[in-house]
């Protein structure tokens, strides 16, 4: 058990660095580096590397609160946290991939769960390879030291390096079809993104009392996929995220505990609320209800207060689906 949230690390010849022990949180993997300058949009993690969500612009203030409570936790490392074993961590994520890994019974869970434990790997470096950065400028504190600038910029040339490295081993929906699809595919993602920005979006949950439940749609990352335009994410009420491929819905509950759904077998339609027509007793609940999305396969209904960016999505999944 580790008791203290430091550690001395050896970095070179008659140099030792305190380093923290602490989870650092980055966007290795997730983006190339500079993006986030050009675009202010945060990366939020899950509780596991290489999963989270992209900050989208938005007016909605309780879509701020819900980015600012997963960011929370990121800002300030809590010492109880790392004592009770419930920050990240790249070898418990790594052992429990190993785990998995004999057990997979699908081509593509195998090949996303295969990727997914490369890519920890080398994010396991970057970020131990952060924290030494870290540690040299707490060290060299505000007084010009060109030795110490030196062994950073060494660090940094080797996280550059690890940067190519793990966008040769990481899953990239853009070699699991054709160029008709992934066309299809970059269509059904610009129209998600409208949807997405919709100011109230309802999940209608009958395992919870049949009371509506506001829900977030982001576009998103599960185990370090790579994608260039990210992958569209469905949040429901449980905590489930559905992400969509190419050809295919990956339903995580986690990080390895997810089921990988061909798009192909599945139902989605949208439709129309008429304002004379209450939707029974949710109406009072969902106040400015325009329209809804059904996909009965996963039990999903969704509300919304907008109609066109609705129907463009759905109409924007069935033209991809056109193409599988």
């Amino acid at each position: 058990m580790r008791i203290l949230p430091f550690k001395y690390v050896h970095v070179t010849e008659g140099l030792f660095v305190k380093v923290s022990r602490h989870f650092m949180y980055t966007d290795f993997g997730i983006r190339d580096n500079g993006e986030m300058r050009f675009t202010g949009r945060r990366f939020v993690m899950d509780s596991t590397p290489g999963s989270g969500f992209i900050e989208r612009d938005s007016e909605s203030h309780s879509y701020h609160q819900f980015v600012r409570k997963g960011l929370a936790h990121q800002k300030k490392p809590s010492y109880w946290r790392f004592l009770l074993g419930k920050e990240p961590s790249f070898k418990r994520e790594i052992a429990a991939v190993r785990r998995a890994l004999p057990d997979c019974d699908t081509k593509r869970r195998r090949e996303i769960l295969e990727c997914y434990l490369n890519a920890l790997v080398i994010a396991e470096n970057q970020e131990r390879f952060s924290r030494i950065i870290r540690g040299i400028k707490d060290k060299m504190g505000h007084k010009s030291n060109k030795f110490l600038v030196s062994i950073i910029s060494h660090y940094k040339t080797k996280i550059n390096h690890l940067e190519h490295d793990i966008k040769s081993v990481e899953f990239n929906v853009k070699d699991i079809c054709t160029p008709q699809t992934y066309e299809a595919y970059l269509a059904v993602v610009d129209a998600f993104v409208k949807v997405a920005g919709c100011r109230r979006i309802w999940e209608h949950n009958e395992t919870l009392h049949g009371r509506p439940n506001q829900v977030f749609f982001d576009m998103g990352v599960f185990d370090f996929i790579r994608s260039e335009c990210y992958l569209p994410m469905l949040r429901d009420s449980n905590g489930v995220r559905y992400f969509f491929l190419p050809d295919s819905v990956i339903v995580a509950r986690g990080s390895l505990d997810f089921d990988i759904v061909p798009l192909k077998t599945l139902t989605v339609v949208s439709q129309e609320l008429a304002i004379e027509e209450p939707v029974e007793v949710l109406s009072s609940q969902l106040g400015d209800a325009a329209s809804m999305i059904k996909i009965p396969e996963f039990n999903l209904t969704y509300y919304f207060n907008h109609v066109r960016p609705v129907v463009e999505f759905v109409n924007a999944l069935d033209r991809l689906k056109e193409t599988l």
